[in-house]
């Protein structure tokens, strides 16, 4: 087993929650990637290959369900990077957009940091297969 950091990617408009999920992360040990938007998000997550995705649902230019999509079609680690999606707004979630392979939605309007970092710590420690 490597001593390496756990690195996960960080997609967030929101210059402030982004800055606060970044620090709450790195206080928790792990080592953090952001992006503003899904595109940008993309980019980092193949040049940083993370071992966990959290990403703001609606983003400007490419959201998070159309960032889990690309991410899902990659083939390899990053396919099955586990993604926890952030949202003010899960109640407009149709079913389609639910069967995007998403390992949790966590409701931004009642953020709980313990809620946050049982689920990162859930998802890492139990690896998904990669899709191809």
């Amino acid at each position: 087993m490597s001593n390496r950091r756990q690195k996960i990617l960080v997609v967030e408009d929101d210059l402030n929650l982004r800055l606060t999920l970044t620090e709450l992360l790195r206080i928790q040990g792990f080592a953090v990637v952001t992006a503003r938007d899904g595109d940008e998000g993309y980019l980092q997550a193949l040049a940083h290959m993370p071992d966990l995705v959290i990403t703001d649902l609606q983003m400007p230019i490419l959201d998070g369900i159309e960032l889990a999509r690309l991410l899902r079609h990659e083939r390899g680690k990053l396919g099955g990077v586990p993604i926890i999606v952030l949202s003010a707004n899960l109640s407009e979630f149709t079913t389609e957009k639910k069967n995007i392979a998403i390992d949790r939605f966590l409701d931004k309007s009642f953020f709980d940091s313990h809620s946050l970092m049982d689920s990162v710590k859930s998802l890492l420690g139990s690896p998904r297969p990669a899709t191809v």
